[in-house]
């Protein structure tokens, strides 16, 4: 079955990845690579797949993640709209809610480019198991979550045939490698777990930021432009001395 998040199967009618987590995951394990996530996506496994027993989960580089904690249009989800802020407080608060369960584990790969994206549900009934591979990321996009104009195509199978098998051996392989890292070396070479690394970056969203946050936040984004032209004119004028 092929799933682009646009077009309705014949067989089932579903054509988005989150049609098959949702309604096919129950209390086996799912295991995932995605390059890029976010957070409303990881929010929407805690609302609707978090029946199953655990997930294991592997990102691309966490240390590349764009996710910038000094600008006011980041705090409100790169759209002025109190809704949207509002909207993003909640998901941001549900994913974390999601990644501090002990059933969840969390790997990263540091030093490659992860390109790859799966999804694999094993149950304890075989027939129920099935895969997913292909485009779709971790993100509200990948999953069809969200209206998009990007191109995916991904496919899905069920049972226990043998190219099930040889993509849950694929994934284990990973997920024992060296690739996968299960701490994060920062810039200043000490390590931190990635799952806790995760969590605080993502807590960042729903920081409780003072009025007096928000003003200098603002004055920044409105005035900063002017700012960074005084800032280098007085470095050239510093070295012209």
């Amino acid at each position: 079955m092929l799933l682009d998040n646009k077009t309705k199967s014949n067989e089932t009618g579903h054509f988005r990845v989150f049609d098959l987590l949702s309604n096919y995951v129950e209390d086996g394990r799912v295991d995932i690579v995605t390059g890029y996530f976010s957070v409303a996506a990881i929010a929407r496994l805690f609302d609707e797949v978090n029946n199953a027993r655990s997930f294991r989960i592997i990102l691309g580089d966490l240390l590349q993640t764009e996710i910038k904690h000094d600008k006011i249009i980041n705090l409100l989800s790169d759209c002025l709209s109190v809704n949207h802020a509002f909207n993003l407080s909640i998901s941001a608060k549900k994913a974390v809610e999601f990644l501090k369960q002990e059933k969840v584990r969390i790997k990263t790969i540091q030093r490659n480019f992860c390109h790859a994206k799966t999804y694999i549900y094993k149950d304890n009934d075989s027939r129920k198991n099935f895969q997913i591979i292909g485009s779709s990321n971790l993100t509200g996009a990948g999953l069809g979550l969200k209206e998009s104009a990007n191109i995916e195509l991904n496919r899905a199978e069920t049972g226990d045939s043998n190219d099930y098998h040889e993509l849950t051996g694929w994934f284990q392989a990973l997920w024992k490698s060296r690739s996968a890292l299960d701490k994060i070396e920062l810039a200043d070479k000490t390590k931190i777990d990635c799952k806790k690394y995760l969590i605080n970056l993502i807590c960042n969203f729903y920081k409780d930021y003072s009025p007096e946050d928000l003003y200098y936040k603002v004055l920044y984004e409105l005035f900063k432009e002017d700012l960074l032209s005084i800032f280098f004119m007085i470095i050239g004028l510093t070295h012209r001395k």
